[in-house]
């Protein structure tokens, strides 16, 4: 039973420092041609920051989604989606780091992802390992390693991943409506941004 569950857990991290090094990567290649446009969205995501849209319910709305995507919508494409949704997610924090990085801003990085992001970010992998545990006992039943296709006992699994993930996924979005957006707007208030 570790066995399985360290190779789902192990995946899921790997897709997501992948991604993150991608988006790292990306960013680097391309920071030049997007130094101006950088700034335009710069303002325009400093100017979308505020408490009224960063509130309690819109964060959970859209964490939970991207739980749900990864969790169930990587059990029911076989772990593309698990896939596709932890990479891409974790590109932008990639890149969001290179652009914070290179601009002496990894300062303001810390403070606007650590708070939430202590529970978030493990949530979310959490979350892509119930993605990829049930295609993994498919493919395990296929190969002749186990009799059931989805025994009890993996379903349980299953669903007790997708709890705790939800359970992290609340605890970030309070503090990221709460900490984090007052964070954000004391840098911008004060110029620290």
């Amino acid at each position: 039973m570790r066995d399985k569950r360290f190779y789902i857990h192990t995946l899921s991290l790997l897709v997501f420092i992948l991604g993150f090094f991608l988006g790292f990567e990306f960013a680097s290649q391309y920071e030049q041609s997007l130094s101006i446009q950088n700034t335009i969205v710069v303002l325009f995501l400093l100017k979308q920051f505020d408490e009224s849209v960063l509130n309690f319910q819109y964060i959970l709305f859209n964490n939970l989604r991207v739980v749900f995507l990864l969790s169930f919508g990587g059990t029911l494409t076989f772990g593309v989606l698990t896939f596709l949704n932890l990479l891409f997610n974790t590109l932008t924090l990639g890149a969001m780091f290179y652009f914070d990085l290179t601009s002496d801003n990894l300062r303001e990085f810390f403070f606007l992802i650590l708070p939430h992001g202590v529970f978030e970010i493990p949530g979310l992998i959490i979350a892509g390992s119930a993605g990829f545990k049930l295609p993994y006992e498919l493919l395990r039943f296929a190969l002749g390693k186990k009799n059931e296709i989805i025994s009890e006992e993996d379903a349980k699994e299953f669903f007790k991943l997708v709890g705790i993930s939800i359970l992290l996924i609340f605890i970030a979005a309070v503090i990221e409506s709460t900490i984090t957006s007052k964070l954000a707007t004391s840098l911008v208030e004060y110029k620290l941004f």
